[in-house]
């Protein structure tokens, strides 16, 4: 992103260039694998998109004003939200073989100590 920076590209364009081939990398299989990250790394993802959007904007701050000129979540918001859509739709459709599996937790916290989205098992099928 830097060199296409230094070559002049604009900031709709760096953004573009950003959330297609970056930001996809860094949330693909997110229902996966987010429920068992650390909050460490988390803030890991999270300082991949801080370093990339201060390549758009360098001298403003990060959730502040670079995310709002950016019109982008913290990318924790975001995963958080694909997770939530991922496991809601399995949730609510009775074919699927983890239906009854699943139980929906909202927190935020961190998922080593418990399952935020992940499946649980039921009394019922122990």
């Amino acid at each position: 992103m830097r060199a296409l920076n230094t070559l002049g590209m604009n900031s709709v364009c760096l953004k573009t260039f950003y959330v297609s081939n970056i930001g996809s990398l860094l949330i693909y299989g997110a229902p996966a694998w987010y429920t068992i990250l650390s909050d460490q790394c988390k803030e890991k993802l999270e300082s991949t998109q801080r370093s990339a959007t201060g390549v758009i904007f360098p001298y403003l701050a990060y959730r502040e004003d670079r995310l709002e000129l950016l019109v982008l979540p913290t990318l924790d918001d975001f995963i958080f939200r694909i997770c939530k859509k991922h496991f809601y739709r399995i949730c609510s459709s009775p074919d699927h073989p983890l239906c009854t599996r699943i139980t929906i937790n909202e927190c935020k916290t961190s998922s080593q100590s418990m399952a935020i989205f992940g499946p649980a098992i039921s009394k019922q099928g122990v």
